[in-house]
């Protein structure tokens, strides 16, 4: 299953205003401190807003889950993830059977597109399927 999600698209007015806001504050930094660190200001922002501004690409297949951005393809093995956590704008895979602070340092979280039910279903019976099998397996020593 593959989908596509651009949040800046979901949200015109919320996308203007923080390109306005960055704007101004770049030109601001570019009259006080010089061309250099407005330049080197918009590079950071770049990096750390690149998921909002640029479209997100995602696959997933039996085998693994593929996330492809502007700046990486990461690609994580289904069998790493043992529950999911669905949220308001998408869904948590998480390495850990039951809840845990590391969650949000140790999961993947995929983007949701406008139709979730659908792939939150997918997602339910892959990691149920891959749980199972894991679970299933004699620990080896």
């Amino acid at each position: 299953m593959k989908w596509t999600v651009h949040p800046a698209t979901r949200d015109l007015t919320k996308t203007i205003t923080s390109g306005v806001f960055i704007a101004l504050f770049l030109v601001i930094v570019g009259v006080f401190y010089g061309i250099f660190w407005s330049i080197f200001g918009f590079v950071v922002l770049l990096v750390s807003v690149h998921s909002y501004f640029f479209p997100t690409a995602y696959e997933i297949t039996d085998e693994e889950v593929i996330i492809k951005n502007i700046f990486m393809t990461q690609k994580r093995k289904m069998s790493e993830f043992r529950r999911i956590y669905p949220g308001k704008n998408g869904v948590l895979l998480s390495p850990f059977r039951r809840k845990t602070v590391l969650n949000q340092f140790r999961g993947v979280f995929l983007l949701l597109p406008e139709d979730r039910k659908e792939v939150l279903d997918m997602l339910k019976g892959r990691i149920e399927k891959v749980d199972a099998s894991q679970s299933a397996k004699p620990e080896e020593k």
